[in-house]
């Protein structure tokens, strides 16, 4: 008996090996969040004005930015995890969705844009 309740506790150790082994492996390579910097609930974002598209990085990969679908920038790897910047700069008015990707991961943002005049170092939404 004890061999036999000896066997059955090695044969359940085995395959929870093999599960865990087998599991697929989660992606965590993008941060918490993607942070829009430049305008916000104050000021808003604007057409025609540039804004910093900010990614922090679990993994040296690059990463992919686009806008709607709309791919606007691309960042190279590096060897070790960082925070990954892009510019990036709306053209029509309503509701964005950025979206960066790395590898298999991705994290998105939804915004809305107005109308921009850029005053070079400011820009003012209406």
């Amino acid at each position: 008996m004890s061999s036999l309740r000896n066997s059955a506790s090695v044969a359940v150790l085995l395959s929870a090996a093999g599960l865990i082994l087998n599991a697929p492996q989660a992606s965590a390579e993008i941060g918490t969040q993607v942070l829009i910097a430049g305008g916000g609930l104050s000021n808003g974002f604007g057409t025609g004005c540039t804004y910093s598209v900010i990614a922090n990085s679990g993994s040296g990969a690059g990463m992919n930015f686009f806008d709607n679908g709309v791919w606007f920038a691309r960042t190279d790897g590096s060897p070790s995890p960082k925070t990954q910047v892009a510019s990036w700069t709306p053209t029509t008015v309503g509701t964005h969705t950025i979206l960066v990707t790395q590898n298999d991961d991705s994290k998105a943002i939804v915004l809305t844009v107005g109308t921009g005049i850029n005053g070079g170092s400011s820009c003012l939404v209406i």
